[in-house]
C-alpha cells in the first residue's frame, strides 16, 4: 500500500487530525517560548549593564572622595612639618649668656617649675 499518492488530509475528528493539531500547538508554543526567553535574556542583559554602570559610577565616587581624604591628610601632615621647622627654629642654639645662666640659677633656688607637670587626669 501506497500512502504518497493519498491526497486525503486529515480530517478534524480522527485520530491523525488531533495528532495534527498537537503538533502545531506544540510548534507553536516551541516559538512562543523561544520569543519569551530571548526577551527575558535580553531584559536580564540589559539589567546588568546598568548594574554594570551603577557600580563603575560608584567605585569613581569612592575614589575621588579617597582622593579627597588623601589630600587633606596630605595638608595636615604639611602642616605639622611647617610648625614643626618653625617651632625648630625658635628655640636658642648654643650656650646660654651669663644673664640667662644667672636668671636660670635663681629660679632653681627659688624652686620654680623649670618644667611645669601636665594636668592629670
Amino acid at each position: 500500500m501506497n500512502h504518497a499518492l493519498n491526497d486525503n488530509p486529515a480530517a478534524p475528528g480522527t485520530a491523525r487530525g488531533r495528532f495534527a493539531r498537537l503538533v502545531r500547538l506544540g510548534v507553536f508554543a516551541c516559538a512562543l517560548a523561544a520569543t519569551g526567553a530571548g526577551a527575558l535574556a535580553q531584559d536580564q542583559d540589559r539589567n546588568r549593564r546598568s548594574d554594570d554602570v551603577q557600580a563603575r559610577e560608584r567605585y569613581e565616587m569612592q575614589a575621588q572622595r579617597d582622593a579627597r581624604a588623601f589630600e587633606v591628610r596630605e595638608q595636615g601632615r604639611r602642616n605639622a612639618e611647617v610648625q614643626q621647622d618653625t617651632a625648630r627654629e625658635e628655640r636658642p642654639r648654643g650656650r646660654l649668656s651669663p644673664d640667662e645662666r644667672r636668671d636660670l640659677r635663681r629660679q632653681i633656688k627659688e624652686g620654680a617649675d623649670l618644667y611645669p607637670n601636665s594636668r592629670r587626669r
